[in-house]
């Protein structure tokens, strides 16, 4: 009934609600009339259904408003929790558990169907000196300003997440090391050539990207590439940062 209720919007339902009520009250009338034997007492026949339509288009409105803004409040409630719980606020990416969960899960299709599947791990270079030099603020729009440059850029059969902090994680479906690679150079061009600007702050940043794959008909964890992934992160961070490192390559 609340699915109803919320497809509906609070007038409409309230309006369904006091009709059917209504109905409700005229039929029950009428079985009573009919079972107290009224049918030659017009006088009061009638009085009873001015009764009958009355009470229910008077009492039912206010009543059904409150219950029904009360269910849409809840509606709303549960909505947000869930997709506080899906989403990070600042970016708009999956956050690390559903990252981690609906990785998984495209890990096993791909394993089924027989398909390759990379893995990105992408760290911001410095940047807690970002949060030290030009204060927590700047640090949060550049990380809000990185997840609209990936939004541009993932597919919608991509994932993209945020770990925590600085930390972020891809998984690109039906890519193979190549593919993943090309990838991640367009990022690195694209936040290279990115300024932040505001309220007197202007930074410019770069990532360290570290890639492991998922070769066809292979099984594994997104737990156990993005471990890979980390190792080719740390290559890229030891040969100077702003850039990509394959696991293996």
């Amino acid at each position: 009934m609340r699915r109803i209720f919320v497809r509906l919007g609070l007038i409409p339902s309230v309006m369904l609600v006091t009709g059917a009520i209504w109905l409700i009250s005229i039929m029950v009338t009428l079985l009573v009339v009919s079972w107290l034997g009224w049918s030659g007492e017009r006088t009061n026949i009638l009085a009873a259904l001015v009764m009958a339509t009355l009470a229910p288009l008077i009492i039912s409105p206010p009543v059904s408003w409150m219950m029904i803004s009360l269910l849409l409040k809840i509606d709303r409630l549960e909505v947000e929790m869930r997709q506080a719980a899906t989403f990070d606020a600042l970016t708009g990416l999956l956050s690390r558990r559903a990252f981690i969960e609906q990785a998984n899960f495209f890990l096993q299709i791909a394993n089924r169907d027989q398909l390759a599947a990379a893995v990105l791990l992408v760290d911001i270079d410095h940047f807690k000196s970002i949060n030290d030099g030009f204060g927590h603020a700047c640090g949060d729009h550049v990380l809000a300003t990185f997840g609209r440059i990936v939004h541009s850029f993932v597919r919608k059969s991509d994932l993209a997440g945020r770990l925590g902090g600085d930390e972020f994680a891809f998984l690109l479906h039906n890519s193979s090391v190549s593919q993943a690679y090309e990838f991640a150079e367009r990022l690195l061009a694209e936040i290279r050539s990115t300024v932040i600007e505001q309220d007197g702050c202007s930074v410019r940043f770069t990532l360290s990207i570290g890639i492991a794959s998922l070769p066809k008909g292979q099984a594994a964890s997104v737990e156990k590439l993005l471990g890979m992934a980390d190792k080719a992160m740390y290559i890229a961070k030891k040969n100077g940062r702003n850039r990509a490192a394959v696991f293996g390559g």
